[in-house]
């Protein structure tokens, strides 16, 4: 096994113990919501349009995929760095 990928293993199974133990440590609370009549008004904008577009700006951002793989010179062939 590889040094590298003892590494991800190991930080892989921190992280997770991390997961599992931190929300056990924490007190529990809870939100109180008190409604009242003509606070919670929208002016009828539908939320969910601005998460689309929000949606497709971040789509941009995924980028190209490479189209060919990387080619390295190999170091052993007679004539290499001549």
């Amino acid at each position: 096994m590889k040094y590298s990928k003892l590494s991800q293993i190991m930080g892989a199974g921190i992280l997770s113990l991390t997961m599992i133990v931190a929300p056990l440590t924490l007190p529990a609370s809870a939100q109180v919501i008190v409604e009242r009549e003509g606070i919670y008004e929208d002016n009828d904008f539908d939320w969910g349009w601005l998460g689309l577009i929000g949606l497709v700006g971040l789509a941009g951002l995924a980028g190209k995929k490479q189209e060919t793989a990387t080619a390295y010179r190999d170091p052993n062939r007679p004539g290499y760095g001549e």
